[in-house]
């Protein structure tokens, strides 16, 4: 009832208004399911090989299949939400969205300088920061993470090397 009131609709009109949003997240979930299925085929078709000597489809295969798993949870338990005001409505919102594309942008122009793990590390540390981090222990923290798990899954793992900065690293 308190819903209701707040949206000024009447009780059936905010329960069907309910009904379709979670429809459309089903039905939503169901294409991306879909589609998840046809990146994995394609995939397959492309060759997958193994994990030392990666195939072109290995991380379509991969991805696909992480798409697949996070549709079937979305299909399954939809979540719901409310409306919110669009960014470039609220210009707080829009304002921190440009520092994070222009973060982005800087990273990309300094990857050579820097160097990829460097580069990360500080761009992971700036978008930890625009989210709303206090401190710096947890930034410091999961950016050193991000950085040890990124160059032991490639550089170590899968063998794909990142550009190296002026100091090599």
């Amino acid at each position: 009832m308190a819903l209701c009131r707040l949206t000024h609709l009447p009780p059936l009109q905010a329960h069907e208004e309910d009904g379709i949003k979670t429809l459309e997240d089903r039905i939503t979930s169901a294409v991306f399911l879909i589609v998840s299925c046809l990146i994995m085929i394609e995939s397959v078709r492309l060759k997958i090989d193994q994990v030392q000597e990666p195939g072109p489809g290995f991380v379509p295969f991969f991805l696909g299949m992480a798409l697949a798993i996070l549709s079937v949870i979305s299909l399954i338990f939809p979540y719901p939400q409310k409306k919110a005001v669009a960014f470039w409505n609220d210009w707080q919102k829009g304002r921190s969205i440009i520092y994070i594309f222009g973060g982005f942008v800087v990273y990309l122009l300094l990857l050579k300088t820097l160097g990829f793990y460097i580069g990360t590390f500080l761009l992971m540390l700036y978008l930890l920061k625009m989210f709303g981090e206090v401190g710096y222990m947890r930034p410091v923290i999961v950016s050193l993470l991000t950085m040890a798990i990124t160059y032991l899954l490639f550089y170590k793992l899968l063998f794909i090397p990142f550009p190296q900065g002026v100091l090599g690293i």
